[in-house]
């Protein structure tokens, strides 16, 4: 097949804040040292930059005060500036305001935002620059030869779900450059092929959990604007390590949150029913009385720390952002970090134009500035977060004073090793007779809603004749044994029903997995949580996928 080619200089996959900080820095840089500018461009899949960037997200301003220290006066969507932080400790039916707001929930002066009008607002500053922006590109395969990453193969469009070329079909085009830089967020498809590739992985396996975002307009008496508030809800409440948040954003919108671990025991746990089932708690009841649903979305979050991350670099890449695990889970912030990774990338970049050497011998200075970072001090710190908790509460209060308090982070040991999430599934015949089946809930479609209605608040569109871009290496082992082991629990980590086991009419007595592929969010959690890991999640056609702009 005949593939257009292009040539650049530096290529970014995905603009997010960590790439698009990185082009821009790499940008100004060049200018500043009076070098030539080279060719850089940005793929994103999405059809219009920001569409498919979702957090929570109260951001720390450190990381854009270093990138551009007039960004207030230049325009930064911001929404509110955070002038009231709390934290709650919630039982089923109370909820306790801690007297001291623990120091990893201390938000005041952080920046109340939509993380989807920060990449519009970032993209613009780009192309002001000069750098290209190309959306609705998807980057399908990494191109590598004799070690060495050459650039990336953007995906087919126009294809039939069984395969053949419509005619609207257009061959991907071959991107070519000096240095790639991933930044596809987190599990992305062209990561995981260098990491197993060049063998890139760290020290502890990354572990994730999925984090449920609502946006709601409430009563204008019920709107604080400044308002940040963290909940610590218990264990037995949501069957896995959680937590919420509440933040006030314009117009009377409230950002409601709920991220939860995917290293459960229960392979029935299901993030999006934990965020409804918190709904019901009197404080979110009282809250969102008499308010009108705006958004939905769903996102998997890196929470491994510093052990987690892979090597950031080979020969010709990079790696950025919540791909390389830049994210601080303690203080639930990843926005800064991500666009600090992305910067210390750029000036790295920067040594190897000037040096033109793109192997590992000038690319590993990314490491060594990252290890003389603010953003390593703060990974560093919070470096056996994850590991106290999977240790199991008791271990954790235990270890918690120790590691806050006296030993900079580390508590009772140094490292703490821990195993990917889907590895704590324990199957059906080990969990008592009362967790063997699905807990059952009631939607009441005023507070609660279910999945499939959710979905429609995500503006996710994909076109339903092309190949799934759902991939599961073997769907006889969903029917014939992870029925009988595990419940089929895609049916529910899946945040949007896109997984559902149906009767199989050739084979009475047996079921079938169908796959809704044009409901999906791109949370990447089924490529996560998978206890067989035969699911990858791979790009649709460039442009499809959900909308959260605003969000």
């Amino acid at each position: 097949m005949d593939r257009e080619s292009l040539e650049v200089d530096v290529l970014y996959v995905g603009a997010g804040p960590a790439t698009l900080a990185s082009a821009l820095h790499l940008s100004q840089e060049v200018k500043r040292l009076g070098l030539d500018q080279p060719s850089i461009l940005v793929i994103e899949k999405a059809a219009e930059i920001g569409d498919h960037m979702l957090s929570g997200a109260v951001m720390n301003p450190k990381a854009i005060q270093e990138l551009i220290p007039d960004f207030i006066e230049q325009g930064f969507p911001t929404e509110y500036i955070c002038n009231k932080d709390m934290t709650y400790f919630f039982s089923p039916k109370r909820k306790l305001r801690s007297p001291i707001n623990p120091p990893f929930f201390k938000k005041k002066g952080y920046h109340v935002i939509s993380l989807s009008n920060v990449a519009k607002w970032l993209a613009s500053r780009c192309e002001e620059a000069g750098i290209d922006i190309y959306p609705g590109f998807a980057g399908d395969k990494l191109l590598t030869k004799d070690g060495h990453v050459l650039g990336v193969r953007t995906g087919d469009m126009g294809v039939s779900k069984e395969g053949k070329a419509k005619g609207t079909f257009q061959p991907g085009m071959d991107i070519l450059a000096k240095v790639t830089v991933l930044g596809e967020g987190v599990r992305g498809t062209l990561t995981k092929q260098l990491l197993e590739e060049f063998d890139l992985h760290g020290e502890n396996p990354q572990v994730y959990e999925t984090g449920i975002k609502e946006i709601w307009r409430v009563k204008p008496e019920k709107h604080m604007p400044g308002r940040v508030i963290h909940g610590i809800v218990p264990h037995e409440l949501v069957n896995s390590f959680g937590g919420m948040w509440l933040y006030d954003m314009k117009d009377n919108l409230v950002s409601y949150g709920f991220v939860s671990a995917l290293d459960s025991t229960n392979p029935y746990h299901d993030p999006h029913l934990t965020a409804q089932r918190f709904k019901t708690h009197p404080f979110m009841r009282d809250l969102l009385e008499g308010a009108e649903l705006v958004r939905y979305g769903a996102k998997a979050i890196p929470i491994g720390g510093l052990y987690s991350q892979p090597k950031l670099y080979a020969n010709g890449a990079l790696i950025v952002g919540d791909s390389a695990g830049f994210c601080n889970a303690e203080r639930l912030a990843g926005v800064h970090m991500a666009m600090k990774s992305g910067m210390m990338a750029g000036e790295t970049i920067v040594d190897a134009l000037k040096n033109d050497d793109f192997t590992t011998t000038t690319l590993g200075g990314y490491t060594e500035r990252y290890r003389n970072s603010w953003a390593f001090e703060e990974h560093y710190k919070a470096r056996n977060f994850h590991g106290s908790f999977s240790m199991g509460l008791p271990f954790f209060f235990l270890n918690e004073p120790f590691r806050l308090f006296l030993t900079d982070g580390s508590g009772l040991k140094d490292r703490i090793q821990f195993q990917a999430g889907h590895s704590h599934y324990k199957k059906l015949k080990e969990l008592p007779p009362e967790k063997r089946s699905k807990s059952e809930f009631d939607f009441d479609g005023v507070l609660t809603f279910s999945k499939e209605h959710l979905v429609g608040f995500s503006g996710t569109q994909h076109e339903a004749d092309q190949p799934s871009h759902l991939v599961v290496a073997n769907t006889d082992l969903c029917t014939e044994v992870c029925t009988e082991e595990y419940g089929n629990p895609c049916e529910s980590f899946c945040p949007a029903a896109v997984y559902e086991m149906l009767e199989d009419p050739d084979r009475p007595g047996k079921k079938k997995l169908f796959i809704h592929h044009e409901n999906c969010v791109h949370c990447k959690t089924c490529d996560i949580a998978d206890p067989y890991q035969v699911i990858t999640w791979t790009p649709p056609e460039g442009g499809e996928g959900p909308d959260y702009t605003n969000m």
